[in-house]
């Protein structure tokens, strides 16, 4: 149990007992032993009423409404407001125990009708009411049993809110107090007629059964069409999440067939075409072999085994992505040495000058980087960043390839002259198959596997690949960031 529903349910309690003694020494005895007959009648409707109790559920909520709680309001005007309290309370705790209900709820329940009923009485005695049924006193009456009802429903609402940890606000819901003041209203008009009975005849007490009958039965009737009503509204919101989800899934799947009908063209075209340069090359070589002079040999020569290297690269992209998809790039974490970052820069730069001999790849580096990695996996991610920096700087520009440190982090950044990258991309472009549209600045195809594959194999490392502002007017900039050895990164 909640600890604000805890003190709520004691406050309650207590204010009910102290209630219940403040009362006690008002009883009339005189007026309570004649009547004797009637308060035992109208004790046995209150009771009975508490037992056959019509159940409210909805929204997690439980609460029981009884047609015949304002019967018990009845015996204020009969034998006075103490009397009623004393006979709602044994009512109360009749019915609980019939259910089975836990201690510290039927000591809530019993508080709160002794609260409820004496709020009724004192705004009932406040307004004139007294004895006797008058016209008068019909407004009197009328208040007092709205009082009644109005304090009975918010004292159950708000330890209902307390136990759901609701707000008290949303906890009061109009529509059960709609329908229990309708409810109690029929019941309320029929008080002071059972009130002039019982003091004529106990014997035409019984005839108000069945009008008491008719409230119970529409009361009932309202509350299962208010269930129905409120299933039928759940079943209606749970068809529109299986339409929103059916066609979300829909969409998917349409925008994966999509994806898949471009990568195949995609993947398709890019290796058509060093396809066809081989074999045109061959195809040159077998048909004009004799007429071929030994320069143009060689140049033929040289553009099928670029070509070939070409296709090779991206047949081995292709694999490992696929490598990286089954097996999470468990294979790159593999052979983890200490080394020193520093070398692993000047390899990757020594490596793209070989490629990349007409590109001036300028590299900087400040102190050594004592990493713990796969040597082959920074290297090449290094190289991917490389080539790619090749591919869109334009001629004559330098790309720079440096090696520093940020607290307890080597960072390896490669930077280019090119358009650069905007920043709505930065993330998409790791995303596999994605490539940005730049055809005027590309000097060589690809698949769009090169920087994800980079992200991947980072991160097999511990480390992550970002795309960050350059530090001149445009360019990319790329940094690889990897954890320094511990002995390294304490200052």
């Amino acid at each position: 149990m909640p600890g604000r529903l805890r003190w709520y349910i004691g406050a309650v309690g207590v204010s009910g007992l102290l209630v219940l003694v403040a009362l006690v020494p008002t009883i009339d005895l005189e007026r309570a032993r004649d009547l004797a007959g009637a308060i035992i009648l109208f004790a046995c409707f209150v009771i009975g009423g508490e037992l056959i109790s019509i159940r409210l559920e909805g929204n997690n909520r439980v609460k029981d409404l009884a047609v015949t709680t304002t019967f018990a309001y009845g015996l204020i005007p009969l034998a006075g407001t103490a009397v009623a309290v004393l006979v709602f309370m044994l009512a109360s705790v009749v019915a609980d125990l019939g259910r089975a209900k836990p201690a510290f709820k039927l000591l809530f329940n019993a508080a709160q009708c002794a609260l409820a009923l004496a709020a009724g009485g004192l705004v009932y005695h406040a307004l004139g009411g007294g004895y006797e049924i008058t016209t008068a006193a019909l407004p009197a009456l009328a208040a007092g049993g709205l009082a009644f009802m109005v304090v009975n429903h918010l004292l159950v609402s708000i330890a209902i809110s307390l136990d759901q940890g609701l707000p008290i606000l949303q906890g009061l819901r109009r529509d059960d107090l709609r329908l229990e003041l309708g409810s109690s209203v029929m019941v309320l008009a029929l008080a002071p007629v059972a009130v002039v009975v019982a003091e004529r005849s106990l014997l035409l007490l019984p005839a108000l059964i069945l009008p008491l009958g008719a409230v119970y039965l529409a009361s009932k009737a309202e509350v299962r069409a208010k269930q129905h009503q409120a299933e039928a509204e759940r079943a209606a919101e749970r068809q529109r999440r299986l339409t929103e989800q059916e066609h979300e899934v829909v969409r998917r799947l349409q925008e994966a067939d999509r994806l898949k009908t471009d990568l195949i063209n995609t993947v398709s075209h890019e290796l058509r075409s060093p396809l066809t340069t081989i074999v045109g090359v061959f195809g040159i070589l077998r048909v004009r072999r004799d007429r071929v002079t030994p320069e143009e040999r060689d140049e033929l020569v040289a553009m099928g085994i670029h070509q070939s290297e070409q296709l090779h690269r991206m047949i081995e992209q292709l694999l490992l992505t696929a490598r990286f998809e089954q097996a999470d790039g468990a294979a790159s974490r593999a052979a983890r040495v200490e080394l020193d970052a520093t070398d692993l820069v000047r390899q990757a730069g020594a490596e793209a000058r070989a490629r990349h001999h007409d590109r001036r790849i300028a590299i900087e580096t400040n102190g050594s980087l004592p990493v713990r990695v796969a040597q082959d996996a920074v290297v090449q991610v290094l190289g991917n960043l490389l080539d790619n920096a090749c591919k869109y700087s334009p001629d004559g520009e330098p790309v720079r390839l440096s090696g520093s440190r940020e607290g307890g982090e080597a960072v390896l950044a490669v930077e280019d002259a090119g358009p650069g990258i905007p920043e709505a991309e930065r993330q998409r472009i790791f995303d596999r198959f994605t490539q940005l549209e730049r055809t005027s600045q590309r000097r060589a195809g690809g698949v769009g596997l090169g920087l994800y594959i980079a992200r991947q194999l980072a991160r097999s490392q511990d480390g992550e690949l970002l795309v960050v502002d350059p530090t001149g007017a445009r360019g990319a900039r790329f940094e690889l960031h990897l954890p320094l050895l511990p002995e390294a990164a304490s200052p």
